[in-house]
């Protein structure tokens, strides 16, 4: 089901733009996308071009139109164009390190806190 606030990688093996989501009437044909970056360069995309799957239905990676990214829509009190950058540029590791707790010195009968030795 195609929302408001979805990003979109383009299919071309070349590469191309991702695209947002900006306005979309259910049961039309057309849907109002943006640069995912900036929100600049509006224009309508035939819906059958946008796909859920990197895949066609025979197994081949898809070399036209757009595939989805992130689904779902803006979360709410949040503006779609914040929403689209932070999606964009979320860091993609993840990290299991530990970190140990601060130490706690004084100077001068002040506390110091000290970011542990690396």
């Amino acid at each position: 089901m195609i929302q408001p606030g979805q990003i979109y990688r383009s299919a071309d093996p070349r590469g191309g733009p991702r695209i947002r989501i900006e306005r979309f009437t259910a049961g039309h044909n057309h849907a109002w996308v943006v640069n995912a970056y900036d929100g600049a360069r509006g224009r309508w995309v035939l819906v059958r071009n946008l796909h859920d799957s990197p895949d066609t239905k025979t197994g081949a990676r898809r070399r036209t139109g757009y595939v989805l990214e992130t689904g779902g829509g803006p979360e709410p009190g949040v503006d779609p164009d914040v929403q689209a950058f932070l999606t964009l540029h979320a860091p993609r590791i993840t990290s299991t390190a530990t970190v140990e707790p601060l130490e706690t010195t004084t100077l001068h009968g002040r506390p110091i806190t000290n970011l542990p030795a690396l």
